[in-house]
């Protein structure tokens, strides 16, 4: 397992759709080895919600969620892949071009994930003692190359991690700005920059 303390964390701290209520704090750490990519998420949450239980299922967005957008190839441009995941754990994962036409991940490959979650129920209903959320994520390179078809670059990607869903103070941050006028996040163009370091 990764040693989390010794790892930078990237905090998705950007509400360029904010309108009123908390604006909760969210950091993600990753890193990777020569075959894993390792992802934890930790998120300040006192209103965890989630009802969506099967993968890939297109509403885990409304969820309490954490998405992860990037280009596995490292090209801005090409191709992106987005990770979702809510605060129990269900993912999400497709591939393409645009926000239409994506590839989505089977059940088969998908096993090969691994999820944890401190909330240990498959849904969440909020209650007066939510604080806060933990995720871990390890996610075989393989995996990501047979969704994608691509070899992964492990060297830099362009990415950018959105916290959003809930039904009381629903999140809308980013990691990286995105200048529209209304929430998107299936907008490249606006990715960031991560590179892996030895």
């Amino acid at each position: 397992m990764p040693d989390w303390q010794n790892i930078e964390a990237l905090n998705i701290n950007q509400f360029p759709w904010y309108e009123t209520g908390l604006q909760q704090q969210t950091q993600v750490k990753l890193c990777a080895n020569n075959d894993t990519l390792f992802l934890q998420i930790n998120a300040q949450d006192k209103y965890s919600y989630a009802k969506q239980t099967q993968l890939n299922h297109m509403l885990i967005c409304q969820d309490s969620c954490v998405e992860f957008f990037f280009s596995p190839s490292g090209i801005l441009g090409n191709s992106y892949l987005n990770v979702e995941v809510n605060c129990c754990g269900t993912l999400h994962l497709a591939y393409g071009g645009n926000r239409d036409n994506r590839r989505f991940i089977s059940p088969e490959i998908a096993r090969k994930i691994k999820s944890t979650s401190t909330i240990n129920t498959l849904t969440k209903i909020e209650n007066d003692t939510d604080s806060s959320w933990t995720i871990e994520l390890a996610i075989p390179f393989s995996v990501i190359e047979q969704l994608t078809e691509e070899k992964v670059n492990k060297e830099k990607w362009f990415a950018n991690f959105y916290r959003c869903g809930g039904r009381i103070e629903p999140q809308y941050a980013v990691w990286n700005n995105i200048e529209v006028s209304t929430p998107d996040y299936h907008r490249p163009e606006f990715f960031g920059e991560l590179y892996f370091v030895s």
